[in-house]
């Protein structure tokens, strides 16, 4: 059967605890004695979120160009290092380091599945699906976080219960889009099914799946963050599929495979 791999962060699993954590943090100050915010948490939060995607952005710019420089340095340390930049940039005081770290922590512990993942990788399963999750985070707390909602049953290969289809850029020293993690992704695959299949990639980001499609994977855009996939900037070529939610990608993805439309490629 047919692969599928999901980028982690920011696909698979929300950054909405993150942005939570960030809202806490951020806006503390503005809390009575009582520990409730002054003004309604309904104020402040999109403001937290905005500023999560300016943080986010910028320091994964910083992350490709470590990477492309040749000095390789992991996304967590990427965002740790450049939060207290992006607060003075944005106009926030910069919280002692005790507040920051929990921000980070936030990345490591608390991020949780997004909503309808649960159902689509039950739904991969049930079609007997190789499921893969490619990511810019670090190997370890991306098993971690598989493990601690419940769901890295889903990644594991066959009978081997320590074999987990999790590649991560650390252990590659090397970021997404480059082509050397979509075909090491590819590679890993075969090497453990002993099977030559389509491979598909679920992302929220075009750069991501722009890299991908360059390595012939089959792509789909999930619209959650980035909402619309600048053609443009990629030839006049868009994603294969497309989805507003984690479900519908994947539900899109079997009804393909099941029609065998592979004239469309």
């Amino acid at each position: 059967m047919p692969a599928v791999a999901f980028d982690f962060l920011g696909t698979l699993f929300s950054f909405e605890p993150v942005i939570d954590r960030l809202d806490q943090v951020l806006f503390a100050h503005d809390q009575n004695s009582n520990g409730q915010y002054k003004c309604a948490a309904s104020t402040t939060r999109p403001m937290a979120e905005q500023f999560f995607f300016q943080w986010m952005w910028s320091s994964l710019r910083d992350y490709f160009g470590a990477s492309q420089a040749g000095r390789y340095c992991p996304l967590l340390t990427v965002l740790s290092s450049t939060l207290p930049r992006a607060l003075m940039i944005e106009g926030y005081p910069v919280p002692i380091k005790e507040d920051m770290d929990k921000i980070i922590l936030a990345f490591r512990q608390e991020i949780k599945p997004s909503d309808t993942a649960l159902k689509a990788l039950q739904l991969l399963k049930d079609n007997k699906w190789d499921i893969w999750v490619v990511t810019n985070g670090g190997y370890a707390s991306t098993v971690s976080l598989l493990s601690k909602n419940n769901i890295l049953d889903y990644f594991r290969q066959g009978d081997e219960v320590d074999e987990i289809n999790v590649l991560s850029c650390d252990d590659l020293m090397i970021s997404k889009p480059h082509p050397k993690v979509y075909s090491e992704l590819m590679r890993l695959n075969v090497h453990r099914t002993r099977r030559i299949e389509n491979f598909y990639i679920i992302a929220s980001h075009a750069w991501d799946l722009a890299g991908a499609k360059n390595v012939s994977f089959r792509t789909v855009f999930l619209t959650t963050e980035e909402k619309i996939y600048p053609t443009e900037m990629y030839d006049g070529v868009g994603p294969d599929l497309q989805g507003d939610s984690i479900l519908e990608c994947v539900q899109a993805m079997i009804d393909l495979e099941k029609n065998k439309k592979h004239f469309l490629y």
